[in-house]
């Protein structure tokens, strides 16, 4: 649906282009005309520039109402439906998360808006799905620390013993066993940067839920949902299957 609103305006748009050129064409050759001192040629060439002037702004009226279309399209329609449609041409399943705006298409986060789409944390002003999905791709492909499992890792170790209250001592001096609620971690990060969301949290999560390497400083991570999920502590996402993972407890187990 989108994506057949900016079809079209992209079709008036080229035939707006094409007698953009005539016009451009018309206008050389009268300078031509005239440098050579011929009158008749110039005259001709003028009457073309206006002939291709008066279609050129008919055909502005119609790439106008190609746009008011679009932007119709836009303004009566959900953002779910427009993720929708992005999902279609991303080539990988949307995971869901709490939040119905937001998914992953893994591992890039991404947020749907009406002011754009933010991929991770860079916007994106665009709302037509093909351009859209194009920037998830890229997304995906790239290297980054907020999608490199072993950079994750690390952060959600340290903001857990900050939770935990064990930042200052060596790793040596640390329990065999150190516990802590999901939301306790959360809480720190989000302390310390306010534009860290709940739903970048359970995103890499997720991120190190799926990973085979788990281990940190002589540590491994291991996820538990616990009776926790009933307080409403926890963390939500499905997988590509539709299964549905729960974190609310991290515990991190001397190897």
């Amino acid at each position: 649906m989108f994506e057949e609103s900016f079809k079209a305006l992209d079709g008036e748009l080229a035939s707006l282009v094409e007698l953009t050129k005539k016009l451009t064409k018309a206008v050389g050759s009268a300078q031509a005309a005239s440098r050579r001192g011929d009158l008749q040629a110039v005259n001709r060439q003028v009457e073309s520039c206006g002939s291709a002037l008066n279609k050129a702004l008919s055909q502005v009226e119609l790439v106008r109402r190609a746009l008011e279309q679009a932007q119709q399209a836009l303004s009566t329609s959900s953002l779910e439906d427009l993720a929708r449609e992005v999902g279609e041409r991303v080539d990988q399943p949307w995971l869901p998360t709490e939040n119905p705006n937001i998914f992953v298409a893994f591992p890039a986060l991404v947020h749907f808006a009406r002011e754009g789409v933010r991929i991770d944390r860079k916007i994106f002003r665009s709302q037509r799905p093909s351009a859209i999905a194009e920037a998830i791709k890229r997304a995906r492909a790239a290297k980054s620390k907020e999608t490199d499992p072993q950079a994750v890792l690390q952060l959600i170790w340290k903001a857990a013993r900050i939770a935990s209250g064990y930042l200052r001592k060596r790793v040596e001096q640390l329990p065999n066993s150190i516990s802590v609620a999901a939301r306790d971690v959360f809480d720190v990060l989000h302390l310390n940067n306010s534009d860290y969301t709940e739903a970048e949290f359970t995103r890499h999560l997720y991120l190190l839920d799926r990973n085979p390497i788990n281990n940190v400083d002589g540590y491994r991570l291991i996820f538990s949902a616990s009776t926790g999920t009933r307080s409403g502590r926890c963390y939500r996402i499905r997988d590509e299957r539709g299964e549905e993972h729960i974190y609310y407890l991290l515990e991190f187990e001397r190897l």
